[in-house]
């Protein structure tokens, strides 16, 4: 996802436009996430029509994906032509709009919405809060410092029943600083809190798309599932 050294962040909009427009964007999936797809009903139960919150959206194909399947799909997207290509890409008629700061991406049937700005200024006076989460990619490509912001502020757009899947690194990190950067359970742990309850679904080596990353001995992408106690 980055030139050793650089620490990328949502909050710095140029590293993330040159990599969008120089198209080096490894870090997008062009199928269904598998994870995502085998623990599903984790996430939704069985409720046929949910709503979904995808933190660093990019253009994640997952969306259409749940959207397909009836759900409802929240995005939260920095850079405006991550939003723009997967509306583009996946032929999706939408309309755009300005929404409180945020440039809003609606797809015409409603299933699909892109908020076009920052994490950290959406709030549950855009949207209502959220019973699920989807978080591939979004925790794991901030730093530490970052992460204690990030999880506070996920923990104040959250329902008291949230169903929550935290995809993430985990490597040995004397050999690769990152990112996308190590995320270890005791971290995690400590930075939800007591309040929350966590299972791990899956640990997988992985096939990386960064090539220092790959070169870690197996790293792996963890499955996390969370839940308020």
């Amino acid at each position: 996802m980055s030139e050793e050294g650089v620490r990328p962040t949502n909050t710095d909009p140029q590293f993330w436009n040159e990599r969008w427009n120089k198209n080096e964007i490894g870090f997008h999936q062009a199928n269904n996430n598998q994870n995502l797809v085998k623990h599903l009903n984790k996430l939704v139960e069985d409720n046929k029509h949910i709503r979904i919150l995808f933190p660093f959206c990019g253009k994640a194909v997952d969306m259409s994906w749940l959207a397909s399947l009836g759900h409802e799909v929240v995005g939260v997207e920095y850079v405006q032509m991550a939003c723009e290509k997967f509306f583009a890409e996946n032929n999706i008629k939408h309309n755009v709009s300005e929404v409180q700061g945020f440039k809003l991406f609606t797809s015409e049937d409603g299933k699909i919405k892109i908020y076009n700005g920052s994490f950290f200024d959406f709030t549950t006076e855009h949207e209502k809060p959220f019973e699920c989460v989807w978080d591939r990619g979004a925790y794991g490509a901030l730093h530490y410092e970052l992460r204690v912001k990030y999880s506070t502020h996920m923990k104040s757009l959250l329902a008291p029943k949230v169903r929550y899947l935290l995809d993430v690194f985990d490597y040995d990190t004397s050999l690769y600083p990152g990112p996308p950067h190590a995320c270890k359970k005791d971290e995690i742990t400590n930075l939800y809190g007591s309040e929350f309850k966590f299972e791990l679904l899956e640990s997988d080596q992985y096939q990386a798309f960064n090539q220092k990353l790959a070169d870690v001995n197996q790293p792996h992408v963890k499955l996390y599932f969370l839940t308020r106690n």
